[in-house]
C-alpha cells in the first residue's frame, strides 16, 4: 500500500517538473520583497524598540479580524484578512511615514511616494502575481467597505503600541503634553472621517484608546 502511494505521488509530482521552477523562481521574487517589506521599520515601539511592518501587519490582521467577525458579519472575512496583509505592503518603497506629527506637505509627499512605490511594485510583481497586485491597488482605491474597514481599523493599532509601550514612540517624536497629543490626534481624526463613516464604533474605539493613552502617557494636562 506505501509502495502504491509513493508511486502515485512520484507521479503527480512528475506532472508538474515542467511548471515548478518557474513557479519556485515566481516565489522567490515574491520572497524577495516580503521580507523587505517585513524589515521595514515604523515610528511605533513594541517592547522598548521600533516595531517593524512585519510585526505591525500580523497584530491589525489578528485585531482586525477577530473583531469583524464578531461584530460586523456583513463583511466578507476573508477579504477583511487579505486587506489586512496587504494594507501597508506598498512602505516595502514607501517606507514608514509617521502621519501623526506630518504637516499637509509632507502628507501630499506621502501620498506621492506611495503612487510611485505601487507603480514598482506593478513593474516588478505585475506580471507574475497580478492577482496579488491587484488587491494592493484595491485597498488603495477604497472602493469596497472591507477595505475601508482596514484603513479605519489601522487607525486604532498605533495607539494600542503607545498604551503598552507608555508613550515611548511619543517622548520620541517629542509630543510632551497631553494638549499637543490630542490636537495631532484630532488632525488624524479628521482624515480618517472621510472614509470611516460606515465604521462609527471602529472610530469610538479608537477614541477610547486615545484616552487611555493620556491617562498613561500624560495623567496631568
Amino acid at each position: 500500500m506505501q509502495n502504491a502511494s509513493s508511486t502515485m505521488m512520484n507521479q503527480s509530482i512528475s506532472s508538474f517538473e515542467p511548471l515548478i521552477k518557474t513557479r519556485t523562481d515566481y516565489l522567490m521574487a515574491l520572497s524577495d520583497v516580503v521580507g523587505k517589506f517585513m524589515d521595514v521599520e515604523r515610528a511605533t515601539y513594541r517592547n522598548g524598540v521600533h516595531e517593524t511592518d512585519g510585526q505591525h501587519t500580523l497584530h491589525l490582521q489578528f485585531m482586525a479580524v477577530a473583531y469583524a467577525a464578531k461584530y460586523h458579519p456583513e463583511l466578507d472575512i476573508g477579504k477583511v484578512c487579505l486587506y489586512a496583509l496587504i494594507h501597508d505592503f506598498i512602505e516595502v518603497y514607501a517606507g514608514d511615514t509617521n502621519s501623526l506629527t506630518a504637516p499637509a506637505k509632507v502628507m501630499v509627499q506621502k501620498s506621492l511616494t506611495e503612487q510611485a512605490a505601487v507603480t514598482r511594485l506593478k513593474a516588478e510583481l505585475g506580471d507574475i502575481w497580478p492577482d496579488f497586485i491587484e488587491l494592493i491597488i484595491s485597498y488603495e482605491r477604497l472602493e469596497v467597505p472591507e477595505a475601508r474597514y482596514v484603513k479605519s481599523f489601522d487607525k486604532c493599532d498605533p495607539h494600542i503600541s503607545h498604551y503598552q509601550d507608555k508613550g515611548l514612540a511619543l517622548i520620541q517624536m517629542g509630543i510632551v503634553n497631553r494638549i499637543e497629543f490630542e490636537e495631532l490626534c484630532q488632525q488624524v481624526g479628521e482624515r480618517l472621517a472621510r472614509y470611516a463613516g460606515e465604521f462609527p464604533d471602529v472610530v469610538a474605539i479608537r477614541q477610547e484608546l486615545l484616552g487611555r493613552v493620556i491617562d498613561v502617557v500624560y495623567p496631568t494636562v
